[in-house]
Parts: C-alpha cells; structure tokens; sequence
C-alpha cells in the first residue's frame, strides 16, 4: 500500500530545494561554466582568483550565481 503524500511533504521538499539553491550560490565553482575544465588557483599577488586554463573565464569577474551555480 502507497504511503499518502501530504502538503507538509511538499512543502518539505521545496524547503530543502531552496536550501540547495542557497548552498550553491554561496560555494565557488570548480569547474569552468562554459567547458567543465578544472579551474587553477591565480598567481600569489591576487589572492582568491581562480581561472580556467583555456581563458575563457575568471572568477570572481566573470562569475554570475544566478546563472552559473552549478544547478
């Protein structure tokens, strides 16, 4: 026998998609966007700048968590 599927299931399951979403949006990528290659660590002198080797994207700059999360 099938278990009932209530409102508070439902509403369970949109509260924990929109924690996903959150996560995502506040976590940097690893990966290019536009290709999935691994992105490299900038030089020393600019500290928290990761690039994608084929330089097609850098983040922070090019980074949009609206569009590019990961989701």
């Amino acid at each position: 026998m099938a278990d009932k599927v209530t409102g508070l299931d439902l509403y369970s399951t949109l509260a924990q998609q929109a924690a996903y979403i959150d996560y995502y949006k506040s976590v940097p990528p690893v990966a290019c966007p536009h290709d999935g290659t691994p992105l490299e660590l900038g030089p020393p002198q600019q500290a928290g700048v990761m690039f994608c080797p084929n330089g097609d994207f850098r983040y922070p700059d090019d980074w949009d968590p609206e569009t590019m999360a990961g989701l």
